[in-house]
């Protein structure tokens, strides 16, 4: 093996025990992290001045619910999907400079490797393997929690509308409507944490603004929006939880639905895939100096690697232009 070949091989390396060393070391977070975080809150908020119930309280209501909710949309809304926040989402806790360090050490392992056996376009193919495969781990995991999020969104929402309407009150509603999903519900979860922080005496726009926070889901903010506005303001909050509800399932049928469509399209392409395989196993065994004298051949070493680019490239593709988001 050539020095320069060794020398990336154990950069690379380097480069990913580092990241291992800092995956693991951000990763602990457990209940007294959480608990000291919900104090944190308190202790920076002060104690809570008492609402008036004049009729300039009641502006003032209405004024600081109203800033409230621009100030959370200008802030959801101000920056893109950065890495951090996909980071965030994914409920890895690492900064984003570890899971750089990572993406750039599989590259480097991918570039030692190919530059031993394969031709300059794999080798420069080799370059991108690492943002490629640590992106599609990372959105992996956000699309995790976001269907464990979405599974049972929709029934607590129904829940909350029914015991809503019956006359209790919003808090008592969503911890009653949260023992009806399932232990390991995630939904169930954050409602938990929620009436947690209130206990732990944070204030209400801080407990029920950090709900979903950690969740990249279209519809928590206006469930979040609409239980400040009815907690400041008043106003029919199962009306609304009702629509929203309902658009809820809406999206999650539409989703379901395109899901399904494009099922298809890519179980076929697959299916072609396998059978290209299965020939070439075939072939192999039938006639082996085909597929051996091929690979021996200089020539025929390099079509091998150009149909290996093809049949990569076209695997990317068709995993980009079947991302369908609802």
């Amino acid at each position: 093996m050539d020095l320069s070949v060794l020398i990336i091989l154990l950069i690379g390396l380097i480069g990913a025990g580092l990241g291992m060393f800092f995956l693991f070391q951000f990763s602990g977070s457990g209940e007294g992290d959480l608990q000291s975080q919900m104090r944190n809150m308190s202790s920076s908020q002060g104690v809570k001045r008492p609402l008036s119930s004049g009729g300039d309280g009641g502006r003032s209501f209405f004024q600081s619910a109203v800033k409230s909710k621009s100030g959370r949309k200008k802030q959801m809304s101000s920056s893109a999907l950065t890495l951090e926040k996909r980071l965030k989402y994914a409920q890895w806790k690492m900064p984003p400079i570890v899971f750089r360090i990572l993406e750039v050490s599989i590259s480097l392992i991918a570039f030692g490797i190919t530059n031993r056996y394969f031709n300059i376009g794999i080798q420069v193919i080799s370059l991108v393997t690492g943002p490629l495969i640590m992106r599609w781990i990372l959105g992996s995991q956000m699309a995790k929690r976001f269907k464990a999020f979405d599974a049972d969104y929709p029934q607590m929402l129904l829940s909350l509308v029914g015991l809503l309407k019956t006359g209790m009150n919003p808090m008592q509603a969503l911890e009653t409507a949260s023992k009806g999903l399932d232990e390991g519900s995630l939904v169930r979860e954050e409602i938990e944490m929620m009436v947690t922080r209130l206990r732990y005496g944070v204030p209400e726009d801080k407990s029920i603004g950090a709900f979903g926070e950690d969740i990249y889901h279209p519809e928590i903010e206006l469930f979040v929006q609409a239980l400040l506005l009815s907690r400041r303001v008043g106003g029919t909050l199962s009306d609304t939880l009702d629509r929203l509800a309902k658009q809820v399932r809406k999206r999650q049928y539409f989703r379901m639905s395109a899901q399904a469509a494009v099922g298809m399209q890519r179980g076929s392409i697959w299916f072609i895939m396998a059978i290209l395989a299965f020939l070439e196993v075939y072939l192999y065994f039938v006639y082996p100096q085909a597929v051996v004298g091929a690979i021996n051949d200089p020539v025929g070493w390099q079509v091998w690697q150009f149909a290996l680019i093809v049949v990569g490239l076209g695997i990317f593709w068709i995993q980009q232009v079947t991302k369908i988001r609802v």
